[in-house]
């Protein structure tokens, strides 16, 4: 017997999650994307730009499906899990892996960056000296973070 993995179909999230505005691009199935709207995983907005309930969400909304804050969380492992729940207050991942680094970077949520703090597209390692730019949060992984801790 093999468990149900979740969420279904995790590789449309995935995409959703590193899509710059986090639109979900495909979907798979009418019930796997009814899935992730129960769930709360997407949204779907109305013609005024309100959120509409997952019930009807399929049938009247209009634009893009939209991945949430919990459905960037259902789509990692433990460690990535870890990983962003542990940033120091400015966003700085410490003492992670470069996979799981890496992972969180292709997903949208970590961007790399350098002694001065800007922007750049790996951690720079070269095979001989090691990184030279340090993991820290998108806007998007402080979310994500932000949704584990309990808001006061």
């Amino acid at each position: 017997m093999t468990a149900k993995a979740y969420p279904p179909a995790p590789k449309h999230l995935r995409t959703a999650c590193a899509h710059p505005e986090g639109h979900l691009t495909s979907h798979g199935s009418h019930t796997t994307l009814q899935a992730y709207l129960d769930d709360g995983l997407v949204y779907r907005n109305d013609a005024d730009g309100y959120r509409l309930p997952a019930e009807v969400a399929q049938e009247q909304g209009v634009g893009p499906y939209v991945i949430t804050v919990a459905g960037r969380r259902a789509i990692l492992n433990d460690s990535q899990l870890a990983a962003i729940d542990s940033a120091d207050k400015d966003g700085a991942l410490r003492d992670v892996s470069w996979p799981t680094a890496a992972a969180l970077a292709r997903l949208g949520l970590v961007e790399y960056r350098d002694a001065d703090g800007a922007v750049q597209p790996t951690d720079g390692d070269d095979g001989r000296s090691g990184p030279k730019h340090r993991p820290f949060l998108t806007s998007a992984g402080l979310e994500a973070a932000r949704a584990a801790k309990p808001q006061p």
